[in-house]
């Protein structure tokens, strides 16, 4: 009887975990296979309504595979007004044009529901955005990175759909598009996407948890907001903004909702507060390649980690370990000494790491490290210093130490793979 308790006991914690990992490709991709069992997403789905969100299960289009994403309820979707002085994730003023502009090419009809939509034209996204001001570049890059990795547009060639992230939106975000959809620029194509807007279509539908979410508290929209504001957060939400994590039974509550999502709350060194993947769940998702860094990004962060924090603490310039909190910059010149990349490479990474927050600017071309970094545990960090270690000083005792500590069979100098914590909504 003991034996077969423990197989039902471990079976869970397996199905448990397989629910936190599908929830932890979801933040950091955006968009996953739906091809998980049926008991370990309906797990997901129970853990994720315990903090506000919902698992949608999206129907691909024209015999595609079905895919999951991740959205939030009617009631603790983030309000757009609703800013800390922490700021939220979203999108930067250029993609969030090119985002408009792309919503109203599918969706000329506001009567409509805006998920499938119809399709678009790449050209024309691009020369309305260039016509209203933005840049060309920027207008490029969002069309082409920044939007289809946040699930908000699907690339096919020169045609363009809305994205499954489209599908998430709560009903009280699709009804304020709704209310705004005369104010969103219409390109010339608009007519000819609305011919096209497909007439039949499988509605995405939410993935039923396994169980009801537990109230252990009585204000417990108070507790989901928190989270909310947490899990949005681009950086460090100062503690006077959530002073009912002050109370010990509130901050345990949310350590217990953010748990079966494989999240932790953590406390920075000065007393703010930030949510994180737990480390067991990290390494999963560093070991499936999910939420990675590019190898030209990770040598740009290093370098940058290097000149910013590790080489400044060595001449006495601080004597903390944290990553963020000094104002040691460092411009893409001094980085560029560096004749291994190219300077037009290290621009381009600078660009997706400050996307990833793992990178800020102090002012206009001086860089510092970003306030995604708060989010590592503190192993993670230690992990993270002896990296760096490995990189700068490859053939001294200490890294000679790492290695075998580590068994590390890389050449000195290469870094390990770790999550770019891009923390999608």
């Amino acid at each position: 009887m003991a034996s077969e308790q423990g197989a039902v006991s471990g079976a869970d914690e397996e199905r448990a975990f397989q629910a936190a990992l599908l929830l932890g490709r979801l933040r950091a991709a955006g968009v996953t296979s739906a091809g998980t069992s049926a008991p370990v997403a309906a797990a997901a789905a129970a853990a994720a309504a315990r903090i506000g969100r919902r698992v949608i299960r999206v129907h691909g289009a024209g015999g595609a595979a079905d895919v999951l994403v991740l959205g939030w309820d009617g009631e603790t979707a983030p309000a757009a007004g609703s800013l800390t002085t922490g700021g939220r994730l979203g999108l930067s003023p250029v993609p969030t044009l090119v985002w408009a502009v792309c919503l109203r090419a599918a969706w000329p009809r506001p009567e409509r529901s805006p998920y499938p939509g119809g399709p678009f034209r790449r050209a024309d996204i691009v020369s309305l955005c260039s016509q209203l001001g933005a840049d060309g570049e920027a207008v490029k890059q969002a069309v082409d990175r920044t939007l289809p990795e946040a699930g908000l547009i699907a690339v096919d060639g020169d045609e363009l759909r809305l994205g499954a992230a489209v599908a998430a939106l709560p009903a009280v975000v699709v009804e304020g598009l709704r209310r705004g959809h005369h104010l969103l620029p219409a390109p010339l194509a608009d007519a000819r996407a609305g011919d096209r807007e497909p007439t039949s279509v499988v509605p995405p539908h939410e993935v039923p948890a396994d169980a009801e979410p537990t109230h252990e508290m009585s204000d417990w929209y108070v507790l989901r907001s928190a989270i909310a504001t947490l899990e949005t957060a681009r950086r460090p939400v100062p503690r006077g903004e959530l002073l009912m994590l002050a109370d010990p039974a509130m901050r345990a509550a949310v350590e217990r909702a953010l748990l079966p999502c494989g999240r932790q709350l953590r406390q920075t060194a000065d007393g703010n507060w930030i949510t994180g993947f737990c480390d067991p769940l990290a390494d999963a998702l560093v070991a499936e390649g999910v939420g990675t860094l590019a190898a030209v990004d990770r040598a740009v962060l290093a370098l940058v980690l290097l000149h910013t924090v590790a080489i400044p603490r060595a001449q006495g310039r601080h004597r903390h370990n944290r990553w963020t909190g000094e104002a040691h910059t460092v411009t893409l010149a001094e980085l560029a000494s560096n004749r291994r990349i190219s300077k037009a490479a290290m621009r381009a990474a600078l660009r997706r790491l400050r996307a990833a927050g793992m990178v800020a600017e102090a002012t206009t071309g001086r860089y510092l490290p970003g306030p995604a970094l708060d989010r590592m545990s503190e192993a993670r960090s230690n992990l993270l210093w002896e990296d760096l270690i490995l990189v700068g000083r490859p053939d001294g005792q200490l890294a000679a130490a790492i290695r075998r500590r580590r068994g590390l069979d890389a050449p000195p100098g290469e870094l390990p793979d770790g999550p770019t914590e891009t923390d999608r909504m």
